[in-house]
């Protein structure tokens, strides 16, 4: 028998929900909504909520106008900022002052539920926990001590940062092509030089690990502690119930069209 080609009318798909008369489709589609809205209602009360809590530490830049601070040298200044977030002597405070309060953590846990943001010049500690008052009070604890550590570390880059002028100075009176000495040059003695030179440099080198890498441009001027989180992050209850509903929707229209496409399969 000679196959005849498909016409137009043939090929042509109606979707059976506005298609076909009377309220069946609409009632498969309707039953749907409404198990799936009720599968994401029950699977809500079994799902943990995750609260996030957010802290943040301010620092400032004091700009030059001679150009001795580029903008590539402050955002580096900054994003070192979040760097020190998990720098050991702050994460081991932190340890320290939650196991004083009966929550043990390890680096570990700290680094799955933690994430840090920078906005413009502000660094975010962001501290995620099933529990809103404990997230809210690691955030702002880290914070704190990090605000705090942070001012040790600019007194040490101030006394870095002199130290490494003193030490240029001086050892520009080493210059061979140094036309016009400077007058500290002529009173001070060779071995008087040397002896001054090497103990700045054991000053640079006492107070560069202390610094923690930090310049004297930078300014920390505040932290902001964290508020409790009122809702959760995820696996909000009513999230899981529009979800689940949109699921039904999808299968009552999928029951709805797959018999009648079968049906019109085997017709032709």
């Amino acid at each position: 028998m000679q196959n005849l080609p498909q016409t137009h009318s043939d090929l042509d798909y109606q979707v059976k929900l506005f298609s076909k008369k009377g309220f069946e489709p609409w009632l498969i589609v309707a039953v749907g909504i409404l198990l799936g809205a009720l599968i994401g209602g029950i699977l809500s009360l079994f799902v943990t909520p995750i609260y996030e809590a957010k802290a943040l530490v301010t620092t400032n830049m004091e700009l030059r106008i001679d150009g001795t601070l580029t903008e590539i040298m402050l955002d580096a200044q900054v994003n070192h900022i979040g760097e020190l977030v998990f720098h050991p002597e702050v994460i081991s405070r932190l340890i320290e002052t939650e196991a004083a309060q009966g929550n043990e953590l390890t680096l570990e846990d700290l680094k799955q539920k933690t994430s840090v943001e920078r906005q413009l010049m502000n660094t975010i500690i962001k501290v995620k926990d099933p529990d809103p008052q404990a997230a809210a009070r690691i955030a702002s604890e880290w914070a704190e001590i990090l605000y705090y550590r942070l001012n040790e570390a600019y007194l040490h880059a101030v006394r870095l940062s002199e130290a490494k002028l003193q030490y240029e100075a001086l050892s520009a009176c080493f210059a061979e092509d140094m036309r016009a000495p400077k007058t500290f040059c002529l009173s001070l003695t060779p071995d008087e030089l040397s002896k001054e030179m090497e103990r700045l440099n054991a000053i640079i080198l006492e107070e560069s690990p202390k610094s923690l890498g930090l310049t004297l441009a930078l300014n920390v001027s505040q932290y902001q502690p964290a508020a409790v989180p009122a809702d959760p992050l995820n696996y909000q209850r009513g999230t899981l119930i529009l979800g689940g509903a949109g699921v039904g929707l999808i299968i009552g229209i999928l029951i709805n069209e797959i018999p009648s496409k079968h049906k019109k399969t085997d017709e032709a």
